[in-house]
């Protein structure tokens, strides 16, 4: 049998290494479980996002896939829904979980590569405070199972290679199940691992056994649901994550620009500036294992953020795209900094950055006038700008009561739809409308969001009157609504001076044109 992994563990000396002589494990440990209550109560005042929503309307609708991801987003919603019921309360709180869930495991992953306690828990407060991972332990995304599915892991992948158990590698797997059924953006911590069982001639003997092959086989069990949904459905997921969403390649150095803008801000500029050189040194120059202690979370965090570094010189990368390797970097960068010595000015300066970004960005939501009117950041204007901060800390609640008004303004006994045209606050309509109707989407759209389509057949609904929502004045709809409809009537414009953030229009005689 092949012999694990002897990684070099640093184990306390001194005296302020015993936990109960130590403040820090125990400050750690408080301000972890202040900071998950606090997101959560933030959570539920804040409104949900579009995205948001939208993936409460997979829950209503479950399946093996979707359009735009594999479904584990979708089937966590299900549960909570069957629990909590259609709030926003069950579409927040597995967000606030599994970030809660991340900042716990890079704590033990950084003692058990350090044996330090001071170190796990000086890296636990700065993984607690990192932006990334505070924004998604409040907003619930695809990244949610992604990022906890993907921290696991790669903890699991270390204690497999470590103790070289079958079952310490079919656990791995399973994680790695949860991770590609959760979103494609996981396969690049799979592929990190897999490098490094090929790359390090230590790791290398373990694939003279079963275990990395157990762990492959389970892994690739979390790919049946997507294939088999995909199959009926022209591999629309494998489609649009792979072609429609991108633009055709083209160099451009403004993307290179923005992924570093966009770094700077997921991880804090200080940990940017330390851990990212910290990764390509270590690429660079490692010529072996057994060297340092967190060469394997180093390893782990550069693939996902080198890869995409190398992407932004070809396409836009989100910035939340190599988040899977964030909670490893700072894993890598805990257990450095504490290997140095230079441990706590460092930890201190990488701790106050990361969790003053963080604040600001809690804060912008609540308080949208401390934005410019009219805002835009110069390299994403489309996407990132006052009016879309507007739109997400708006009252949509408001919403809901004008369209439950426009319905019952429609003459009565006539059968009735609600629609967008975007997936987005098609699906904020359906929430925060009373009764949660149905709401679909009709138009081109953009490439995201289109499970509507699957949900909803026009031919059916031939005749029927409409209310229609939509960001844009009633008068630049007009178009829109003379191929659509027979005729319609505003309820209210959001370009009067006076009015709404949308504007929702009473439609009648639909004709059936998408």
């Amino acid at each position: 049998m092949t012999q694990p992994l002897n990684f070099p563990i640093y184990l306390p000396e001194d005296r302020d290494e015993i936990p109960g002589r130590s403040l820090l494990p125990l400050l750690f440990w408080s301000l972890l479980a202040v900071t998950t209550l606090f997101r959560f109560f933030y959570a539920l005042k804040l409104p949900l996002t579009g995205d948001e929503a939208y993936f409460w309307e997979w829950a209503r609708h479950p399946a093996l896939g979707y359009y735009d991801h594999p479904p584990m987003a979708g089937w966590i919603l299900w549960l909570t829904r069957s629990l909590l019921g259609d709030t926003v309360a069950a579409v927040r709180l597995p967000a606030v979980l599994a970030g809660t869930l991340v900042v716990i495991i890079v704590n033990r992953f950084t003692f058990h590569i350090t044996g330090s306690f001071r170190a796990a828990s000086l890296t636990g407060i700065l993984t607690m405070g990192l932006p990334l991972i505070g924004v998604f332990g409040v907003l619930y995304s695809t990244d949610t199972p992604l990022l906890a599915a993907g921290t696991l892991g790669g903890y699991l992948f270390f204690r497999a290679l470590e103790s070289d158990s079958p079952v310490a590698w079919g656990v791995t797997g399973a994680c790695f199940a949860v991770l590609l059924s959760s979103k494609f953006l996981g396969a690049p911590l799979i592929a990190a691992c897999a490098l490094y069982l090929a790359v390090f001639s230590e790791a290398r003997k373990h694939l003279r056994t079963p275990g990395p092959y157990i762990a492959m086989v389970i892994t690739l069990l979390g790919l049946i649901p997507v294939i088999v949904w995909n199959a009926t459905h022209a591999w629309s997921t494998f489609a649009f994550n792979f072609a429609s969403r991108h633009e055709p390649p083209a160099f451009g150095i403004l993307h290179v620009a923005d992924y570093a803008v966009g770094q700077a801000l997921a991880l804090s500029p200080v940990v940017l500036i330390l851990g990212v050189p910290l990764l390509a040194r270590f690429l660079l120059f490692s010529r072996g294992l057994n060297r340092s202690p967190w060469e394997l979370p180093a390893f782990l965090a550069a693939i996902p953020l080198g890869g995409f570094f190398l992407l932004s010189f070809v396409t836009k990368i989100g910035l939340h795209w190599p988040g899977v390797g964030v909670p490893f970097l700072a894993v890598a960068l805990g257990a450095h900094l504490w290997e140095s010595g230079r441990g706590k000015g460092r930890y201190y300066l990488c701790i106050g950055t990361a969790w003053a970004v963080t604040a600001l960005i809690f804060i912008l939501p609540l308080i949208p006038a401390l934005l410019p009117p009219h805002w835009q950041y110069p390299l994403r204007p489309d996407k990132i700008n006052s009016a879309q901060v507007r739109k997400y800390t708006a009252s949509t609640g408001q919403i809901g009561a004008l369209v439950t008004t426009a319905l019952e303004t429609l003459p009565e006994g006539t059968k009735q739809f609600i629609f967008s045209r975007s997936y987005a606050l098609s699906s904020l309509v359906a929430f925060y409308t009373p009764g949660n109707p149905e709401v679909t989407v009709l138009g081109g759209g953009s490439a995201h969001g289109r499970n509507h389509t699957y949900w909803f057949d026009p031919s059916l609904h031939i005749g029927h009157n409409a209310v229609f929502v939509t960001y844009n004045s009633a008068a630049g709809e007009r178009a829109f609504l003379e191929a659509r409809f027979h005729h319609w009537e505003t309820l209210t414009d959001s370009a009067d001076p006076d009015g709404t953030l949308v504007s929702v229009i009473m439609c009648y005689g639909y004709n059936g044109e998408k």
